[in-house]
């Protein structure tokens, strides 16, 4: 099961809708690589696919930018086989960094920088479950 958030930042008008966790499709291989459009990761999954021995972690996961404060929310796949492993990685569409996995918790408070404004600071508002 997976939740909703709404990141808001303090000082301007920034939000953004941010959905953490594992959905129905998320329990095989073969069912994320039905939905995931990046054909680079669809590869990587074919691959495992093919190894018996392989074992995965898959979720919707929230990815924060250390140099811009850019926020995206993306799949993170951690897959590892026997004689291989791979993990998303994702770079910042704004300034092309490295993006940092970044935990997000109910009740648990944030500190992220605003993407927008820079001088605020997000907040994250509980909003949902989803499946």
């Amino acid at each position: 099961m997976g939740q909703g958030y709404k990141l808001t930042c303090d000082h301007c008008t920034y939000t953004e809708d941010i959905y953490i966790g594992i959905g129905f499709n998320y329990f095989s291989l073969e069912s994320i690589a039905s939905f995931v459009k990046d054909l680079a990761l669809k590869q990587q999954i074919e691959h495992f696919q093919k190894d018996p021995a392989t074992t995965f972690d898959a979720y919707d996961a929230l990815y924060v930018c250390p140099s811009c404060n850019a926020v995206r929310n993306e799949l993170f796949m951690k897959m590892r086989s026997d004689t291989a492993q791979f993990v998303t990685i994702y770079s910042c569409k704004r300034c092309k960094d490295t993006m940092r996995l970044t935990p997000l918790e109910h009740l648990v408070p944030v500190h992220l920088s605003c993407p927008e404004c820079e001088h605020g600071q997000l907040e994250s508002t509980f909003f949902m479950d989803w499946d």
